[in-house]
């Protein structure tokens, strides 16, 4: 989701996106070089496999039908990770694509822990602040855990707050939980610039990069996945299933703590 302002210096803020982006690209490329040997479609997801298999959400796409790949696609990882900052022209998924791709050859940490992002946004939040950035179903569950619970959605769900409400709210919050789509949708430098220093920052989804970076922009946990089921898990987003509910998929976290 983007949330809309009326930001002094537009320009800084989309170059500093684009400056994310670009280390994000970086630190995939320093790593060898991987084929791409085999590329999943879901109406929800993407998934690319390499070393790995690496899932992205398909952000605004949810819902429709995957573009088939062609043959114009780029074979390696890294030079189909380069389309996370210069997507092709007339390829809806060539941005999900690209951030899939970076998730399956990034390795995963050896000192990630086993957990849900829920669970460790109570653990930081407990009687605090907490502002989440787009509407995760686990929020219903929450609204008692937390001093102040503000869920922003673009597109409002009874109980969350307008988007426009952020940049008032977020820099009140003691926690935010940032959804890593805001990577994908150009907000992510945006959202960032109105944390106040002292909060505690999460990415969250199964588009979370685990590359040490983002925790130079602030960002303090990790909360991705690793797939361990490749059958299972590609034959649940040819289906279309939710995220929660696709098999083989462990959810981990990575602290800069």
């Amino acid at each position: 989701m983007a949330i809309s302002t009326a930001c002094k210096y537009p320009d800084a803020v989309e170059a500093d996106q684009e400056r994310l982006l670009s280390e994000i690209i970086t630190a995939v490329t320093k790593l060898p070089d991987a084929s791409v040997t085999r590329i999943i479609g879901g109406k929800r997801m993407v998934a690319v496999t390499s070393t790995r298999m690496g899932l992205c959400s398909r952000m605004a796409h949810h819902g429709d039908h995957a573009q088939k790949v062609t043959g114009n696609l780029p074979e390696s990882i890294h030079a189909l990770a380069s389309s996370l900052l210069k997507p092709p022209t007339g390829f809806l998924d060539a941005i999900p694509l690209a951030m899939a791709a970076i998730n399956s050859l990034l390795p995963i940490p050896e000192d990630v822990v086993p957990l849900k992002a829920q669970d460790l946004i109570r653990q930081k939040g407990a009687g605090k602040n907490v502002a989440i950035i787009g509407h995760f179903p686990f929020v219903d569950r929450m609204q008692t855990d937390f001093r102040n619970l503000w869920v922003f959605e673009l597109n409002p769900q009874p109980g969350d707050l307008p988007a426009e409400a952020g940049p008032e709210l977020i820099p009140r919050a003691d926690v935010v939980a940032l959804t890593s789509t805001t990577l994908l949708n150009g907000t992510c430098a945006e959202m960032l610039r109105f944390v106040r220093k002292k909060a505690f920052v999460i990415m969250l989804g199964p588009s979370t990069p685990f590359t040490p970076c983002l925790f130079d922009w602030g960002i303090n946990a990790l909360a991705g996945c690793y797939v361990r089921h490749t059958s299972l898990a590609a034959s649940c987003i040819r289906k279309g299933v939710l995220f929660k509910k696709i098999s083989g998929v462990d959810s981990l976290v990575w602290s800069s703590e």
